[in-house]
């Protein structure tokens, strides 16, 4: 059976090369397709036919967006903005939406696809950039709201993630509904109603999916609804 063709965005390093960490790769490989980097662009043209070309999206992790995308000032000096990956991102949405092709957003990803959809963040948050830095390791608690979209796949109402960003969703964009909250109250995962497949999370499932069957679920499913398939 042949793969579908999933198109991932990603960071770009100073000398203009794209970066993108294995892990996200092997996680679309693993679930049955294959993935391709995509270049940034401004052209609508070519972000069009990015949009055709590919069967799915994946907005990963990277650094912040301007705050200026939702109204709003830089507040704090950590905040890292890639302005050239925030035009380019928003860009390919407003495209890729239009076809109805699944969309799973991860970490940045869930926030680009708030802001995209009209809602804010919180620049600075305390306490979510976890001090063990394997991955692997997931020590954040995340409650589950029973009957989501991301409860059918971990099939549990609480579950444990890794946590490596300091900001989160701060308003909720009206099209978006909430799947996972933090144990102090910050939105972990939303899901978007009506869509044949939009979901994002605050975490990084691809690099602990090995040893937890719930992330590997939301790969297949992603993967399944590129294919046409439904899980």
């Amino acid at each position: 059976m042949k793969r579908p063709l999933i198109g991932i965005t990603s960071s770009k390093t100073a000398d203009g090369k794209l970066a993108m960490s294995q892990n996200s790769l092997n996680s679309v490989w693993e679930a049955g397709a294959v993935s391709v980097l995509l270049a940034y662009t401004e052209d609508k043209d070519k972000l069009a036919e990015y949009a055709e070309v590919f069967d799915g999206f994946v907005f990963a992790g990277g650094d912040d967006m301007d705050p200026a995308r939702y109204g709003e000032e830089v507040k704090f000096d950590n905040v890292e903005i890639d302005a050239d990956r925030d035009r380019f991102e928003l860009g390919l949405y407003k495209h890729v939406k239009a076809t109805g092709k699944p969309i799973l957003g991860i970490c940045r990803g869930i926030q680009v696809l708030n802001v995209a959809e009209g809602g804010t963040l919180y620049q600075h948050i305390d306490g979510h950039r976890q001090t063990p830095t394997p991955g692997t390791v997931t020590e954040q608690p995340v409650n589950v709201n029973k009957g989501s979209m991301l409860h059918g796949f971990v099939e549990k109402e609480r579950i444990f993630v890794n946590s490596f960003h300091h900001q989160n969703i701060k308003d909720l964009a009206p099209t978006l509904e909430i799947d996972g909250v933090s144990e102090d109250g910050y939105i972990e995962a939303v899901h978007m109603p009506n869509h044949p497949f939009f979901l994002a999370v605050q975490w990084h499932p691809e690099i602990f999916r090995e040893h937890d069957e719930g992330m590997r679920r939301v790969f297949r499913a992603f993967v399944d609804a590129a294919r046409g398939k439904e899980s």
